[in-house]
């Protein structure tokens, strides 16, 4: 009798064990939806870590990567969004800290004309940070202040030019509080999911990146399934993917630590990112910017264009040398040297640049002869 009692405890322990494991899960469900239903609230993205390694990279090419991963690691994103579920309007500010620097960006995303509004700010800002660092950045004062207050309006098609196949990737990847992923968790074994108080976690893998593929292809809608078999096609460069998510169901926060790594053209990119998540209700309204405020992608390609071939990749200073070094010469340089003087530098010099060092070419030419 004591053997059948102790069975008999024992399996009840695990019955009510297994049943609050799976009203975990489903408490995590259940605050996924919640958090995605509000329509606002403050997030930060912190780039810990990156690792950018070549297999065969000679050394010049392993200190460049090695440069570019310590400019990028430590870099943070904050900001705050504001989203209207039935106009399928969305208003975010996000901040960009990286190197001690800061920028600014303001955007909205129209949703159902699929276009977005991206204010001008950041170019000032930008700027400003370029030149501290000695660098010129392809647009004068004169346009910057005509921008000034105004968004550059980004249409479904220019969208379709700089972005070709992009955004499908990013409809799948990018949803993780979207309806069918909350359906896909109930799928998950629930023994995941683990509550402490008021949180709850679960840690993802690659396994389930690739099962919610295959949920995606078999019960999403057909931009879904699209979205999902174009995913489909790059999950092999994903070599390692590890998201441990923590939701705390009193709070509405949403924290999630991140470790990847993806290898492509024989080069592997790790990186470790934790981003931070506060939901909350907001009576705010979304008010897209108005027509009068706004510049076309094309009018801000065009600025960018003019300012491009009237801006010099060479300084004054380096350009007088290069002069200084021609007129020296005297009548040192054959046809063939000025000829192949002419091709390497004209495309790193502007119009009148150019002009001045034809000129000291031909008087080059003319003392020769």
């Amino acid at each position: 009798m004591k053997k059948l009692k102790l069975v008999m405890v024992a399996a009840l322990a695990l019955i009510i064990f297994a049943g609050c494991k799976k009203e975990t899960q489903k408490e995590f469900t259940s605050a996924l939806a919640k958090q995605a239903e509000m329509n606002a609230g403050d997030y930060s993205i912190v780039i810990d870590k990156v690792s950018i390694k070549a297999e065969d990279a000679d050394a010049p090419t392993r200190t460049s990567m090695e440069m570019a991963s310590k400019m990028i690691s430590g870099t943070k994103i904050s900001g705050d969004y504001l989203k209207d579920s039935k106009k399928n309007l969305l208003a975010m500010n996000m901040e960009f800290d990286a190197l001690g620097q800061k920028i600014p960006i303001e955007f909205f995303s129209d949703q159902k004309n699929k276009s977005v509004y991206l204010s001008t700010e950041f170019l000032t800002e930008a700027t400003e940070i370029a030149k501290e660092f000695g660098k010129e950045i392809p647009i004068n004062d004169q346009d910057l202040k005509e921008l000034q207050g105004k968004y550059v309006h980004i249409t479904e098609e220019d969208m379709k030019k700089t972005a070709e196949g992009k955004t499908s990737k990013a409809a799948i990847s990018g949803n993780i509080d979207s309806k069918l992923f909350s359906d896909y968790l109930d799928t998950l074994d629930s023994d995941s999911f683990e509550k402490t108080d008021d949180t709850i976690k679960r840690t993802f893998t690659k396994k389930d990146i690739q099962g919610f593929i295959k949920y995606a292809k078999e019960n999403g809608n057909k931009d879904e399934k699209k979205a999902a078999k174009d995913f489909e096609k790059n999950i092999d460069q994903l070599t390692k993917y590890e998201q441990t998510t923590t939701l705390n169901t009193k709070k509405n926060t949403q924290k999630t630590t991140l470790k990847l790594a993806a290898k492509s053209d024989g080069a592997t990119v790790t990186v470790d990112l934790t981003m931070n998540n506060q939901a909350k209700d907001s009576k705010k309204k979304i008010q897209l910017p108005k027509k009068a405020d706004t510049v076309s992608m094309e009018k801000i390609e065009e600025i960018l264009s003019s300012a491009q071939s009237s801006s010099a990749l060479i300084s004054e200073t380096d350009f007088n040398d290069l002069l200084e070094a021609i007129r020296s010469s005297g009548s040192q340089l054959t046809q063939t040297q000025i000829d192949q003087i002419k091709r390497t530098y004209k495309p790193y010099l502007t119009e009148e640049q150019y002009k001045q060092l034809e000129e000291a070419l031909d008087q080059t030419s003319q003392m020769a002869t």
